[in-house]
């Protein structure tokens, strides 16, 4: 009983220290305010957290029609063809065969950007129409698209028909309808 009440006493503690992520960042000559921030989570494991910003958190809207971006923070380490592989997969299923075709060379050359990953590094996925597609790992920018289909659809890969999860991006885009 005396563990139970001591656990208890820095459950709030740890709570409060789940969510790391910055509630604003500047992008494009504008603030994004964090909308959601969760764990990614495949079955029992927990790689890491992720959150998700933009402009306006109460606006519907398509999630690419205003500037985006999506934090992730790992609790493990992945290769960088992890990245590759994974997101050439997830958006083929995704988007139909010929916005794929239309994208494939812009998506390849933008995934050369991806380094492995170890635990406690932070990627930064961000878009605009007028900034592009960008990839940064722990600040440094690794990547960057001007194809603005390529950005439109490369958040698919979590928010699509059939994303990487959908309790991730159920729990995500929960905080667009506050």
């Amino acid at each position: 009983m005396k563990k139970l009440l001591i656990w208890s006493l820095f459950l709030p503690f740890q709570l409060a220290n789940a969510n790391s992520f910055e509630s604003e960042i500047p992008f494009d000559n504008t603030i994004l305010q964090q909308c959601s921030a969760v764990p990614i989570r495949v079955m029992v494991f927990n790689l890491g957290d992720v959150a998700l910003y933009r402009q306006q958190c109460s606006d519907e809207s398509d999630l690419t029609s205003q500037p985006v971006q999506l934090s992730f923070i790992y609790k493990r380490g992945f290769d960088a063809e992890d990245f590759q592989k994974s997101s050439v997969e997830l958006l083929k299923r995704n988007v139909d065969e010929t916005t794929f075709t239309d994208i494939e060379t812009a998506l390849i050359d933008f995934n050369s950007g991806y380094q492995k990953a170890v635990k406690g590094d932070r990627f930064d996925i961000r878009f605009s129409p007028e900034a592009g597609l960008m990839l940064f790992k722990n600040g440094q920018q690794l990547s960057h698209s001007d194809n603005t289909q390529l950005g439109e659809v490369y958040f698919d890969i979590w928010f699509g028909q059939d994303p990487f999860s959908k309790r991730m991006k159920n729990d995500l885009l929960a905080g667009l309808k506050n």
